[in-house]
């Protein structure tokens, strides 16, 4: 989203939906497969993948591109003569096939609670059953020092059915944004073999996380988003068939909590903390600074002289 606002074209969340939703899993990678990046490198790495899909008519091959020539000119020979004889790789036919083909994904909605919600369901299908259903009791942590602290808390009741959810972590509340949804269960249920549970945050998650996860919660916490409204204890519902995650609280509740204020956030470190806070907009927005694009074209000018 912020690449786009900066090279002036239109993007909105929904064209996520319409244009990646049904891109399969190609690559066995992990953390979602089995084997590392070196091999995704020596099996063809990023030209291959982008052969696979321009076969399969997904990529506009005239694009022109930094080399000169257009993107078919760059992949030729590049691709799936080299990947399909890796187990490492898939077509885009038989993606199906690999250990986790729901490799794509979901954009969330709400009905006003929780915003607007970018899905990674990773392993989310398993867990919500054929109907697509999943409910599970919200544990709410403001920012990662609080999940830290109490993430071994017997108090919290943390079980199989939780929810893990972190807020606070967004573009206003970190500030800037933070891979901070990389969530583990707490160390009772990692015994048991439980080594992940559905995550729900503001924020982002860096590629180790492997929790089925819901990122880039947008309102954020801390811009009055649903998630600053949301209490430990809580019922969320996901369905992945209608695209929604709310939170079953009545209205009159909601709106007695927002009586109570937003969470706190650290205070401004910097001024240019301050000043990034004043002018950012939110994931959703790609999270630039205000007006920026304006200035797309600001190389094609000579600054002035100031000497």
């Amino acid at each position: 989203m912020a690449m786009a606002k900066h090279a002036g074209v239109e993007l909105e969340p929904e064209d996520w939906q319409v244009h990646g939703y049904d891109i399969p899993l190609l690559a066995d990678v992990q953390p979602a497969g089995r084997f590392l990046g070196e091999r995704f490198h020596r099996a063809g790495g990023v030209p291959a993948i982008m052969r696979e899909l321009l076969d399969a008519g997904k990529l506009d091959g005239d694009c022109p591109t930094v080399t000169g020539r257009s993107m078919a000119e760059n992949l030729e020979g590049r691709g799936p003569a080299t990947a399909r004889s890796s187990a490492l790789w898939r077509t885009a036919e038989g993606a199906g096939g690999l250990p986790r083909p729901e490799g794509q994904s979901l954009r969330l909605r709400h009905h006003e609670d929780l915003g607007h919600l970018a899905g990674i369901p990773r392993a989310l299908p398993e867990r919500a059953g054929p109907r697509g259903h999943l409910r599970g009791r919200a544990v709410v942590f403001d920012g990662s020092e609080d999940y830290h602290r109490r993430i071994n808390d017997p108090a919290l009741g943390i079980d199989e059915r939780t929810i893990l959810v972190i807020r606070g972590a967004g573009p206003l509340g970190w500030p800037g944004s933070a891979e901070v949804v990389n969530m583990q269960p707490p160390d009772h249920l990692l015994k048991r073999g439980i080594t992940s549970l559905p995550t729900i945050g503001d924020g982002r998650q860096s590629g180790t996380a492997d929790s089925p996860s819901i990122l880039n919660a947008s309102p954020e916490s801390a811009a009055g988003g649903g998630l600053a409204f949301l209490r430990t204890g809580d019922v969320i519902r996901i369905d992945l068939t209608q695209g929604r995650c709310d939170m079953l609280v009545e209205a009159a509740e909601i709106e007695r909590r927002k009586a109570d204020g937003i969470p706190p956030v650290p205070a401004d470190a910097t001024p240019w903390q301050r000043i990034y806070r004043r002018t950012v907009t939110q994931l959703s927005d790609g999270a630039v600074i205000d007006g920026a694009a304006d200035f797309r074209g600001i190389a094609e000018t000579p600054p002035r002289h100031n000497h």
